[in-house]
């Protein structure tokens, strides 16, 4: 996308964002009812959803729906800030993630 590679518009590199976000949601729905843990309780799962949404809505606006390249840059940052929180909760089992640290 910053270079404006000719392979975004490949059917591969349009299709397989969709079928890893896919994966990760239904991965999430599995771990939920795995562990029985269920939306609206205060817990890391919770957390690690709702920021996997995030991370999906800008990955698609760094990718495809970015305007402009400022929003696209923008967009690919804070999708891997999101990508770097979600990681941190999973190591952590804690909704703060790498952030209960500094308390």
């Amino acid at each position: 996308m910053l270079t404006a590679n000719d392979l975004l518009n490949h059917k591969i590199t349009r299709t397989l964002p969709h079928v890893i976000d896919t994966i990760l949601l239904g991965a999430a729905i599995f771990l939920t009812i795995l562990i029985q843990h269920y939306p609206g309780q205060s817990h890391w799962l919770s957390v690690k959803v709702i920021a996997l949404l995030f991370y999906i809505g800008f990955g698609t606006i760094a990718l495809k729906r970015g305007k402009t390249m400022k929003q696209r840059i923008l967009a690919l940052i804070l999708a891997w800030l999101t990508f770097a929180f979600i990681v941190s909760v999973a190591v952590y089992h804690h909704p703060a993630g790498i952030f209960v640290l500094a308390s």
